[in-house]
């Protein structure tokens, strides 16, 4: 293992010179918004992973939520909140169950299913307080849906998609 800082997109470029490095595969959503991928693919080096640009609907819930609105994809109605009073007003008026997100990359960790709107408020004191960093100083709060999750995969390079497969993520109560 190589000690790299996947911030550091100079020294990533670096080093896949100085290694003879032909194909670079960007995995973490945190380097890929940042723009590693842009950055590896303009030095002329093959890169499997998103443009930044692409990497925003993976990025910021909030873009993802407004895309969808825009091209007419359908999903949860929805709200965008950058302060607390905004958001637990709307929670307010519209009740429980709904579904807060911070807006941002939070590890997996940054969505409450709030069943009750005690729960909802909390989690929106979570967000602005800063338990999820950067991420949460924006929050989405989402109207609940019933149903399974489900993902299903494509490989693209921007005219054709391969189905690659499907998945669900089981969480076990309390990740």
């Amino acid at each position: 293992c190589v000690p790299l800082d996947a911030g550091d997109h100079a020294a990533v470029v670096a080093f896949c010179r100085e290694h003879d490095i032909g194909l670079v595969v960007v995995g973490p959503e945190g380097p890929l918004v940042a723009g590693l991928a842009d950055a590896v693919r303009a030095a002329g080096i093959d890169v499997f992973g998103p443009s930044a640009e692409a990497a925003r609907l993976e990025g910021s819930k909030a873009y993802t939520k407004d895309l969808c609105a825009r091209q007419n994809i359908p999903t949860g109605a929805y709200e965008t909140f950058n302060n607390a009073p905004k958001a637990k007003a709307y929670i307010r008026r519209v009740g429980a169950p709904i579904v807060i997100k911070a807006d941002g990359l939070a590890a997996g960790k940054g969505v409450t299913v709030a069943m009750t709107e005690d729960e909802a408020l909390a989690a929106i004191d979570d967000c602005f307080e800063g338990a999820f960093g950067e991420a949460g100083a924006s929050v989405v709060v989402e109207e609940f849906l019933e149903g399974e999750e489900a993902s299903f995969f494509c490989l693209c390079d921007g005219r054709t998609a391969i189905p690659f497969g499907t998945a669900q993520d089981h969480k076990r109560v309390g990740d």
